[in-house]
């Protein structure tokens, strides 16, 4: 069963007061795509240079970058924080493998830093930008995720005319252990965005290895939780392999690393199903549930 990413020119039901920050950050990615095709190599500082201009005037409480140790603060009293990964996966371009961009809007509340921590179904609104043979943009409400087209043309977003599905099912992202591991692995996206919007299209997972104990993974504030409130609003599931929900998670600080596994929900399930089994069998095949020594 496939996630249904819905595709239509109604943008998602949110606050009033998100739609300008929501349209500064389009405004920045459709710069910041012109910006990939029309100057080779890496475009990170580019990315955050058009970012951090479109958002000069932006009603923001505070901004996270994801290599500051604390938020920048902005307009005392603004309704909303954000969250903002400019540039991800941008080692890929020169091979050919897309990248992207990652946000989230949260809530201010009376303590814009601590909003920032707080588990990811707080979050207003949230969205990924794709950068690759076409730019996608990707926003969700926590009710409905929507899909845009870049037209270079008209400069602007605008949902594609068609859009068709593959209903072969894959593995994305680092190949887990586990009952899933016998269907077909795709090959690795670099791009968290990118391996996410390949999931709402053509289905499968996206897996993501990592310890938080260890600081390896990816960031949940920046990347995980807006991540995961696209795929729950699709109709997927999102946890951190070990059967809990992403969006259920709290931070330490906005460095908080976290492992990842997207996908539809049953396929979800099954894969955790699978590495508990590993675990439960300390890792070795001769002691799984099927194994030679647990027939």
């Amino acid at each position: 069963m496939l996630l249904s990413a819905r595709i239509d020119a109604t943008p998602p039901r949110r606050q009033p007061a998100a739609g300008s920050i929501l349209a500064a950050l389009a405004g920045a990615a459709a710069a910041t795509a012109g910006e990939i095709a029309a100057i080779p190599g890496d475009p990170t500082g580019a990315a955050r240079r058009i970012f951090t201009e479109s958002l000069r005037g932006a009603e923001v409480a505070a901004i996270a970058w994801p290599d500051g140790d604390r938020p920048e603060f902005r307009v005392r009293g603004a309704e909303f924080v954000l969250a903002l990964c400019p540039m991800e996966g941008a080692d890929g371009l020169d091979g050919g493998l897309p990248a992207g961009t990652i946000f989230s809007l949260r809530p201010a509340g009376a303590d814009p830093e601590a909003a920032f921590l707080a588990p990811g179904r707080m979050q207003a609104a949230a969205g990924f930008v794709t950068y690759g043979p076409r730019t996608l943009l990707t926003l969700t409400d926590g009710t409905t995720t929507t899909t845009r087209i870049f037209d270079p043309q008209s400069g602007s977003f605008r949902p594609p005319s068609v859009l068709r599905l593959s209903r072969e099912p894959a593995i994305l992202g680092e190949k887990p252990r586990g009952a899933a591991c016998a269907r077909k692995a795709a090959p690795a996206c670099r791009s968290l965005a990118a391996g996410a919007q390949r999931v709402l299209t053509r289905g499968g997972l996206h897996v993501v290895t990592g310890d938080p104990r260890a600081g390896t993974g990816i960031r949940l504030v920046h990347e995980a939780a807006p991540v995961a409130l696209a795929i729950e609003a699709a109709g997927g599931a999102a946890t951190d392999k070990r059967g809990r929900a992403i969006l259920d998670l709290p931070a330490d600080d906005l460095d908080r690393r976290t492992s990842l596994a997207i996908g539809p929900a049953r396929e979800v399930a099954d894969l955790v199903r699978g590495l508990e089994a590993d675990r439960d069998a300390g890792g070795s095949p001769l002691f799984a549930p099927r194994g030679l020594l647990r027939g």
